[in-house]
């Protein structure tokens, strides 16, 4: 069963930080040099300075931490003191709605934000759908020993079609907290403290499972460290790192939405697009398009196996599989139908891996990524690259249905948006701090 508690959370004292679209974040790990640069001028009280501190190491600041995860702890016990940061003397869950544009119209995701049990994946309760890599969850676990602070929420799906815990949590009035970020996305926060609420969500919550959209680092780290802990000493039963603060979303949201992540090869010895049309007919066809009609050709296929090619302004071609052997040939035999139906499986294991031989642990060696359409192509114009694959975005259903039978889908392979922003609330996970149960 899952256990998803309220929390008493921590944020910006609104007394203290006037405008909270000057101190919030993208995700840590979206977060480019420049973007680390930009925030940090932008206040100083910016949540970059938590999430991804930089440390004093100048001659003249003896005292100051010499690594960022020490800089992050005094920075945040500094903040506290000042009043900067207020915890929520009860607990509570976050209703979390966001509103942003896609395609010229307006779109509205709502969810919540709440402390789940951190349990091992083989339990059953939480199901990830993504391989991770080692060394962000390394960094994380680094920051999180040294703050004791569970800084950024995961992103989880959960199923209500009935839409239950959504009619509860309706929030009423002003929300509690506000802001745009960068991208033009708003997003609005309001805390619900009824305990009978608390208890029902609880309880209505207890009996689904629960789908790691986003964040399987951050996931991955949490429970690592409550297993450090439990190694070290007792840990209370209901201390609170034994829990993740999450954002919870219905997988029926109407505001949902998955965006491709488009693939750009380099570094392929003797390509020309006539090789590659050579490589990809055995099992595609492959059809000229002109690149202004590429997107809608490729959406107009979104049924099917179907990618853009795109190796300049007169090589832009539309691939779609005409052969299912080549499943039978490239994907391993003990992988599920769903599995197989992917397109992000279609396009790494029979044309990346199979039909162009970039061998599975050399991905990273010829294969970069990039969510906007104009950009991926604007990437291989520039002769950055050598032909782009773009693609049609995996389905939430998709990512639900691989996710049941425990498999994993490769890297990359679901971009949700918008992501979440990070500043909003964030939980204390010090060894003293126990969730009581709603």
């Amino acid at each position: 069963m899952a256990d998803v508690r309220p929390f008493s959370g921590i944020r910006y004292n609104p007394d203290k930080v006037k405008d909270l679209s000057r101190v919030v974040t993208q995700p840590y790990d979206k977060i480019t040099t420049e973007m680390q640069a930009r925030y940090l001028q932008t206040d100083p009280f910016n949540f970059v300075r938590l999430i991804l501190p930089k440390a004093d190491t100048r001659p003249d600041a003896p005292d100051s931490p010499t690594d960022p995860y020490t800089a992050s702890a005094r920075t945040l016990e500094e903040w506290l003191d000042s009043g900067v940061l207020m915890r929520d003397p009860a607990p509570a869950i976050y209703v979390l709605e966001e509103e942003f544009e896609t395609d010229g119209s307006k779109r509205t995701r709502r969810g919540f934000v709440a402390a789940v049990r951190v349990d091992e994946f083989d339990k059953g309760t939480v199901l990830p759908h993504e391989f991770t890599l080692s060394k962000p969850k390394a960094d994380r676990l680094n920051l999180l020993r040294a703050t004791r602070a569970d800084y950024e929420q995961i992103f989880m799906l959960y199923s209500d079609p009935e839409r239950e815990i959504e009619t509860l949590l309706r929030p009423e009035g002003a929300p509690l907290m506000a802001a745009t970020d960068e991208y033009g996305v708003t997003h609005r926060m309001w805390a619900i403290a009824d305990p009978r609420r608390l208890r029902r969500v609880s309880e209505l919550m207890a009996g689904k499972v629960l789908l790691i959209a986003d964040g399987h680092h951050r996931y991955e780290t949490a429970l690592t460290y409550r297993q450090e802990m439990e190694r070290a000493g007792t840990v209370h039963a209901d201390a609170a790192l034994r829990f993740k603060t999450a954002a919870f979303v219905n997988i029926a949201d109407l505001g949902l939405l998955i965006l491709p992540t488009h693939r750009l090869l380099f570094g392929l010895p003797g390509f020309t697009p006539d090789v590659l049309k050579q490589q990809l007919a055995e099992y595609f066809t492959v059809t000229a398009v002109t690149p202004d009609k590429a997107q809608d050709e490729l959406t107009r296929n979104k049924n099917g196996h179907a990618f853009i090619a795109y190796a300049g302004k007169d090589a832009c071609f539309l691939v779609r599989l005409k052969d299912k052997l080549a499943l039978d040939r490239f994907v391993a035999q003990d992988r599920s139908a769903d599995y197989r139906e992917l397109d992000v499986v279609v396009l790494h294991a029979v044309i990346i891996e199979g039909l162009l031989g970039i061998a599975r642990d050399r991905i990273e060696d010829h294969v970069r990524y990039e969510r906007y359409w104009n950009k991926t192509l604007e990437r291989v114009d520039s002769a950055e690259n050598q032909v782009a694959f773009l693609m049609n975005p995996t389905r939430p259903e998709q990512v639900q249905a691989l996710a049941a039978k425990g498999e994993r889908m490769p890297q990359k392979s679901t971009d949700f948006y918008p992501k979440l922003i990070s500043g909003m609330v964030f939980m204390d996970v010090a060894h003293n701090q126990n969730l009581s149960s709603a």
